[in-house]
């Protein structure tokens, strides 16, 4: 008997530990905006591995300034791409870097010395709907 309230107690922690695991991966996603050393210039880190093209889209206050789109033929376990972000006229700046499957978004702050901060405004993950019979 003790055996088995053991063992299922076991289980209960593992479980836990699997779905806390799960969450605070969804908490924070593998796309990071980091400053380059350069000046106004930045660096876009796309951590999974995917099938579809991933695309980047730099939206000012009112649309779209410039886009970017990464066939998936050029990476297989993620990417990371430089953008000079100086040529743009606007201090409010937000980056948008979607794939079938994640939609993240950041905001985009002027910092020290030309480098850019950026803060994760939103993330949203698009699963696939799959009916039960």
């Amino acid at each position: 008997m003790k055996t088995r309230i053991l063992l299922a107690g076991v289980l209960v922690a593992a479980i836990s530990t699997f779905t806390v695991t799960s969450a605070r991966a969804q908490e924070q996603p593998e796309v990071k905006i980091i400053p380059a050393s350069e000046k106004d210039v930045i660096k876009v880190i796309y951590g999974y591995e995917a099938n579809a093209t991933i695309e980047v889209k730099f939206i000012d206050a009112d649309n779209v300034v410039f886009s970017d789109k990464v066939k998936a033929k050029n990476f297989d376990h993620g990417f990371m791409r430089k953008y000079d972000i100086g040529k743009f006229d606007s201090r409010d700046l937000w980056i948008e870097v979607s794939s079938p499957e994640l939609t993240v978004t950041y905001k985009l702050m002027p910092g020290d010395n030309g480098r850019w901060l950026a803060h994760l405004e939103k993330a949203t993950y698009n699963y696939a709907v799959v009916a039960a019979r």
